[in-house]
């Protein structure tokens, strides 16, 4: 590539904010429409932000020195007007990570979030955060897309995601050492202190039981455990759908939750959809079910060997409003796991109970894939799993185009898609054309990747190597060791709206890195980039 030669691409991104006056008065009502391009280089690169103002609806010349532009990184060049009402200003980083920008005028501002990372695949555009009510200081992960592009899940908890990895660090690093108390109780605003809201507007109805004045309990009503009395950290999580907006945000919060006496510790995982297109769908989702009712015979002799682990299961539910997948109460006896209630209306799909290729191990992080209407595959991953198979990609093919199959095949993908460890090779998202997945290892930090596929939805295609493709790395991340920076992606999810294909993604920023302990604060968030 030439020095000072650029590979414009565009990300088609609007947010719109009004500020108005009253009834009947002559306050002028400005709008501000940003819109976001990426011009591509070898790394780190700039962007272009294209600014369209309005006054009462008609296009406004000759502001360019009256635009405020805020930025928390880079540096930007003064603003220009490039036609009647529009102007364009060039953000130039000097790291990866998230670079916020706002655009002001007359008591007006719009601000959002444009996403800079070390390495985007030339033929997407500009990284940005998702917009609207779904990112919060809490946590957000398992993000998912409905195949339209209308709803938007996360799998959120009000927590700190460090407080895993202290947890886990030893005592002698300031860490728990695997247990909260144990000799004496480990503390740290990671493991005891709520982020992010736990009510209205943006979680409305989340399971508040482990939750007091904005500290966590530490009990657990499900299973009979106390208040400050559970040794290990245990978060509570809850998925919740957003409605997207006229001007691209998303909004309008509601749940899909197992009721588990208000604990939210029992949580799906893994969303994919079947859309009915009457405001219904039928959702896929993991779940490690702790009364464990589902075993496996290991090795075909007619004895159940080993407890199945994290299942898929499938619900119907309404989309918009609140939804119970199940009902679990607690056993009675302090402690032990709670059990499911008569009332269940998650069904497991049935992958068969015999031998290592059927349900025993971990299904996680399921993406259903259907074409004219029928069930062509079900995807999973291993990323839980301590079999051979551990951090692989494997398809599950039914004898029939259905849901209800009565028997499914399970391939285990062959190379160039998986590779042996340390790479693990997870949370598989198949469009038909190809695979999007999340990579990673002991070596390398989590990114997305894509492996195209030219073979049939059969068996024997999807086992054969030739029909993928080298995999390519759509969103790289690099090395990030600064407060701001991404430090990785994943989570793949696509979809396809008349204005082009989105792909929507988990990234994780630092929010701090000055802890004692040495680990990174760790922000998980949603964000998303438009296929040119």
């Amino acid at each position: 590539m030439l020095l000072g030669r650029f590979i414009v691409f565009f990300c088609v991104v609007s947010f719109l904010l009004t500020a108005c006056g009253e009834s009947g008065d002559s306050t002028p009502v400005y709008t501000i429409d940003l819109a976001f391009e990426r011009q591509v280089s070898d790394r780190l690169s700039p962007f272009t932000v294209t600014v369209t103002l309005k006054r009462d609806g008609s296009l406004e010349s000759g502001a360019a020195h009256e635009l405020a532009v805020s930025l928390r990184e880079g540096a930007s060049d003064i603003p220009t007007e490039i036609s009647t009402g529009v102007y364009r200003f060039t953000v130039t980083p000097m790291r990866s990570g998230e670079h916020p920008v706002t655009v002001s005028y007359q008591g007006v501002s719009v601000s959002r979030t444009a996403l800079v990372l070390e390495m985007v695949d030339p033929a997407w555009g500009q990284p940005l955060a998702v917009e609207g009510m779904v990112n919060t200081p809490g946590y957000e992960d398992g993000v998912t897309i409905s195949p339209d592009g209308e709803y938007l899940f996360v799998q959120y908890g009000p927590f700190y995601f460090s407080a895993y990895h202290l947890f886990e660090m030893p005592r002698a690093n300031g860490g728990c050492g695997g247990d909260r108390l144990s000799p004496v109780r480990c503390t740290h605003t990671w493991l005891d202190q709520v982020i992010g809201p736990y009510d209205a507007p943006e979680r409305p109805g989340f399971f508040g039981g482990r939750i007091s004045a904005a500290t966590h309990l530490h009990n657990a009503n499900s299973w009979g455990v106390g208040i400050d009395q559970a040794p290990n950290f245990a978060a509570s999580t809850m998925f919740y759908g957003f409605k997207r907006q006229a001007d691209g945000s998303f909004a309008e919060p509601f749940y899909l939750a197992f009721s588990d006496e208000n604990d939210a510790l029992i949580s799906p995982y893994g969303l994919s959809f079947i859309m009915h297109g009457d405001g219904t769908a039928t959702a896929l989702f993991s779940m490690d079910d702790p009364s464990d009712p589902d075993w496996v015979d290991l090795d075909s002799d007619g004895r159940l060997d080993v407890q199945s682990q994290s299942d898929v299961f499938m619900s119907e539910i309404i989309l918009g409003q609140d939804n119970l997948l199940g009902y679990f109460v607690a056993s009675g006896l302090p402690g032990t796991p709670p059990v499911r209630s008569t009332s269940f209306p998650a069904r497991m799909i049935n992958f068969g109970g015999t031998g290592a290729n059927g349900i025993a191990g971990t299904q996680g992080n399921p993406h259903l894939y259907q074409s004219n209407g029928s069930v062509k595959s079900i995807w999973t991953d291993d990323e839980r799993d301590l079999d051979a198979d551990y951090g692989d990609i494997a398809a599950y093919v039914p004898d029939s185009g259905m849901l209800t199959a009565e028997s499914w095949s399970k391939v285990v993908l062959p190379a160039p898609v998986n590779q042996p460890g340390p790479s693990n090779e997870i949370q598989p998202f198949y469009s038909g054309k190809g695979l999007y997945f999340t990579h990673a290892s002991d070596v390398a930090l989590p990114e997305i990747y894509y492996s195209a596929y030219s073979g049939d939805d059969s068996v024997a295609d999807y086992r054969n190597g030739d029909n993928w493709s080298e995999p390519v790395k759509i969103l790289g991340v690099g090395v990030a060791d600064q407060a701001g920076k991404v430090i990785a992606v994943g989570e793949p999810t696509v979809a396809t709206r008349s204005d082009g294909e989105y792909l929507y993604f988990v990234y994780g920023a630092i929010r701090d890195n000055s802890d004692p302990t040495g680990i990174p604060d760790i922000d998980m968030q949603a964000g998303y980039v438009r296929k040119r």
